[in-house]
């Protein structure tokens, strides 16, 4: 009689750790979820930072061209 309780008592704990494992782990996913995302975002942050700070090239001064003249002879 005595065995029983003890097993049942074991088996509770076993139970019960078992599910704060399962609880703990369940929120430490959750919680990388958020990391990622949060590291996503900063890694878009920087790459539009250096794309902005890199020139397109609209800022270069265009050549001129010298026009040619067309002498028409009459």
């Amino acid at each position: 009689m005595i065995n029983d309780k003890i097993i049942t008592a074991l088996l509770a704990c076993l139970l019960a750790l078992g599910g704060w494992t399962l609880s703990r782990t369940f929120s430490l996913s959750q919680d990388m979820v958020l990391v990622k995302e949060k590291i996503s975002q900063v890694e878009k942050q920087l790459d539009e930072a250096v794309w902005n700070t890199i020139p397109d090239g609209s800022n270069k001064k265009k050549k001129k061209r010298k026009k040619k003249k067309n002498k028409k002879q009459d």
